[in-house]
């Protein structure tokens, strides 16, 4: 069954919760993220491919109508999430897969949902073989010493990240030597795509597809002689329910 990746962006906390409380139910849905001020949801957009948007209209600091029209141009399908109705018609002509009218039933939201699968088995087959980096070519453009001076490092070619102090370091399969950025660590991550990238410990981000092993709270990653530490297991949700996926 086809997993598809899913943000949520509402400026009611209580209603991503009510929202969340039925996708946890379906196995093929994965909550990449959720969102409560819309311009931090448009910034993660522009650097991870999300499937489905479920988003609110009434927002205090944008319009969802506004959202869709600002939105990155990618296949990531909208369903609207609002509790007026005669939003459905403006819903509608801006080609959203459905308008959900608060609260949902999960009856009503597995409507949706098939709704989306179809269109999306439909429109975009080619998302369904989407295991590599091998054709995303999104990157960094880190800063050097000089002024204007820049370092194209595009994500595919990232081994892992780690903050130092003051700075974050980018191992990398370009240079021996990590590259240095003044970014914050979150300020980063936030900018990775969450398919691939996966933080294990406080301060630590690495690249999947170079994974090898896990043992004794230790990473190792093809290529790359240091070992990365792993944080609690019950804090870095992400990591575990990587290494517990497709266990033979």
């Amino acid at each position: 069954m086809k997993q598809w990746s899913v943000i949520i962006v509402d400026d009611q906390q209580a209603c991503i919760d009510h929202l969340l409380k039925w996708l946890k139910m379906i196995p093929n849905v994965k909550i990449l993220e959720t969102f409560t001020e819309p311009i931090r949801a448009l910034t993660f957009l522009r650097f991870n491919k999300v499937d489905l948007v479920i988003l609110d209209v009434q927002m205090e600091e944008m319009n969802g109508l506004d959202f869709i029209s600002a939105l990155p141009k990618m296949k990531t399908k909208i369903i609207l999430y609002t509790a007026f109705a005669e939003f459905e018609d403006k819903g509608y002509q801006r080609h959203v897969v459905d308008v959900l009218l608060k609260p949902v039933s999960y009856t009503r939201l597995l409507v949706a949902l098939g709704r989306f699968d179809t269109e999306m088995q439909i429109t975009s087959p080619e998302l369904n073989d989407r295991d590599s980096l091998d054709h995303y070519d999104a990157y960094f453009n880190i800063k050097g010493p000089i002024r204007y001076m820049r370092k194209l490092v595009r994500f595919k070619d990232i081994f892992y990240i780690s903050a130092s102090n003051r700075y974050v370091l980018i191992y990398t399969n370009l240079t021996n030597d990590p590259l240095v950025s003044n970014s914050s660590f979150q300020e980063i991550k936030n900018m990775l795509p969450r398919n691939w990238f996966i933080q294990c410990a406080k301060g630590f981000i690495f690249n999947s597809i170079y994974f090898n092993s896990y043992k004794k709270h230790m990473i190792k990653l093809n290529h790359v002689k240091n070992e990365i530490p792993v944080g609690d297991l019950n804090v870095f949700t992400d990591f575990r329910d990587f290494i517990q996926h497709n266990v033979v």
